[in-house]
């Protein structure tokens, strides 16, 4: 199965940071190929320019590399080293831009955690629209659903999800990811994952009753707005396409032109 997404990061003085990622699933083995573009100058040099680089999970060779196309370097670490790390790699994680060195925060999870513990100033749930409408978005059959979210002080966050039923092949590369991840007793990085409105209704809320729509998430839209009503931040996350293909064993594996080091510095 070969899936392409994208995410579209627009954070103000920042500019726009778009990240288009190429994820393949076989039967035994994952790989992802991401494509990092930053448009303002001055962020770009900030965050090391763009980037080009991906991981490949062989549930045959019990092997985790990661690869980077623009040095043309990659690394190799086998699933019973990371076994026996508790689960964290010891390469550096360099396929998302905004994560901490995973070698060091094994916990970096549950650091955040506590931020906005003043109930004045936390998220509650404004409200939640499901549309009875259909849609077609990239081939697939949606439903939207809008929530928003407010503080005491006046921001506000909304959230436009668009879902299907139609998940089997979805589901089929996600899945594939998180087993092979976990067979080495690792976590799936965040940046695999995005915000949802059940996700964020939950941690507001656990004990909030509200109609939950099934399916998958094919697109999402979270906008931040400050105290005055001006976009704060916003992200915008799409499955772009997703189709079955002909099993290719070079979709799985470091292009030959590649040097293997130790680590990356």
């Amino acid at each position: 199965i070969e899936m392409e997404t994208t995410t579209l990061m627009n954070v103000p003085m920042m500019g726009t940071i778009t990240t288009s990622v190429k994820s393949y699933a076989s039967d035994k083995s994952f790989k992802k190929d991401n494509n990092i573009e930053i448009d303002k100058f001055y962020t770009r040099m900030m965050m090391g320019g763009n980037k080009r680089n991906g991981i490949i999970l062989n549930g045959e060779t019990k092997m985790r590399s990661v690869f980077d196309l623009d040095e043309r370097e990659y690394t190799v670490e086998n699933f019973q080293s990371i076994i026996e790390n508790n689960g964290i790699p010891k390469t550096k994680d360099i396929t998302n831009p905004f994560s901490r060195d995973n070698r060091n925060n094994n916990n970096s999870d549950n650091e955040d955690s506590d931020e906005d513990d003043n109930e004045d100033n936390s998220f509650k749930i404004l409200d939640r629209n499901i549309f009875t409408d259909k849609d077609k978005l990239n081939g697939f059959s949606v439903k939207k659903i809008i929530t928003s979210f407010g503080r005491k002080s006046g921001s506000k966050m909304i959230t436009t999800e668009w879902i299907t039923t139609d998940t089997a092949l979805i589901s089929f590369v996600l899945e594939k990811e998180m087993e092979l991840v976990e067979s080495y007793k690792g976590k799936r990085s965040n940046a695999s994952m995005f915000m949802s409105s059940d996700r964020m209704i939950k941690s507001i809320d656990p004990n909030y009753q509200y109609e939950q729509v099934p399916g998958k998430v094919v697109k999402s839209k979270m906008e931040n707005f400050n105290d005055d009503g001006k976009s704060a931040f916003s992200m915008v996350w799409e499955i772009k396409s997703i189709k079955k293909k002909s099993y290719n064993s070079n979709d799985f594996v470091v292009g030959k032109k590649l040097k293997k080091v130790e680590n990356f510095e």
